[in-house]
């Protein structure tokens, strides 16, 4: 009877263990080969798993419709047999069986996936307006927008890349590159050199 209790507490311990191995296995930044469609949530990105695939196309929009209507730089469509495309509205990002996009303002491609996964956010906002003294009227001026944030693999928050970010919450789960970091003169030009650092020295954190 005992033995039989000990056996049981013991597969107790060791199948959600062997379960959450599995889960880890299976992430995307361990895989080989990308599986393309449509991202509904994080955790089918994190797995790899995208639950739509089809004739998806990523469609680009102008700078005036970005400005003017205050739209995202592009858009995804799923085009039908017969040629007609539909919007894409509730997703969580994209593969196309090479690369990775997430969705936030538009599609923007991962850059790097590791423990944090880096992309770079592209837009369009206005600025200044100048008059054109031809035909005497006003126009607005665009200003392009870049702005680099990463993904935690394990947890799905995103965060921008910034001195701060990287001081407060990234680099303390790394105490000695953090110290690197503290130390770095040129920290504030070495900001993604310091998240393909830190994914070099944890991968095995996600595994």
């Amino acid at each position: 009877m005992k033995r039989c209790l000990c056996l049981l507490v013991l597969l107790s311990v060791i199948m959600p263990a062997a379960a959450q191995s599995n889960d880890t296995a299976t992430m995307i930044v361990h895989t080989r080969a990308l599986k393309k469609g449509l991202y509904k949530t994080f955790s089918e990105f994190q797995q790899n798993n995208p639950s739509e695939d089809g004739d998806i196309v990523i469609r680009e929009r102008s700078s005036a419709a970005q400005i003017y209507l205050l739209a995202s730089r592009n858009e995804l469509v799923l085009r039908s047999p017969d040629g007609q495309e539909h919007k894409i509205k509730k997703y969580w990002g994209y593969c196309d069986g090479k690369n990775i996009y997430i969705k936030d303002n538009g599609l923007n491609k991962i850059q790097e996936t590791g423990y944090y996964c880096l992309y770079e956010l592209h837009g369009v906002q206005p600025s200044r307006a100048i008059y054109n003294q031809a035909d005497m009227t006003v126009m607005p001026m665009s200003t392009p927008l870049h702005l680099k944030k990463v993904i935690n693999i394990v947890t799905g928050e995103i965060l921008e890349l910034s001195v701060y970010n990287l001081r407060k919450y990234i680099l303390p789960q790394d105490p000695e590159l953090l110290k690197e970091f503290l130390n770095d003169k040129e920290r504030h030009e070495q900001q993604e050199y310091y998240i393909l650092r830190f994914n070099q020295r944890n991968s095995a954190i996600a595994k």
